[in-house]
């Protein structure tokens, strides 16, 4: 039987990739017209905050 393959990525790095993912959504989430919704602008208020928590995040370890 073969042993399963571990990944070797660092918290840090997991945290990079996720902040550039929800990077990613909120370019994906901003209208394109100057109206928003209020789900857009939710959307938008809750994927800044996550980043924001992950910037904390990354301070702390680094």
């Amino acid at each position: 039987m073969n042993a399963a393959i571990q990944s070797q990525i660092s918290y840090s790095d997991t945290l990079k990739a996720r902040k550039a993912h929800l990077s990613g959504l909120i370019n994906l989430v901003k209208p394109k017209s100057g109206k928003t919704t209020k789900i857009e602008t939710m959307t938008i208020a809750a994927i800044k905050a996550e980043i924001s928590i992950i910037e904390q995040q990354l301070k702390k370890r680094g």
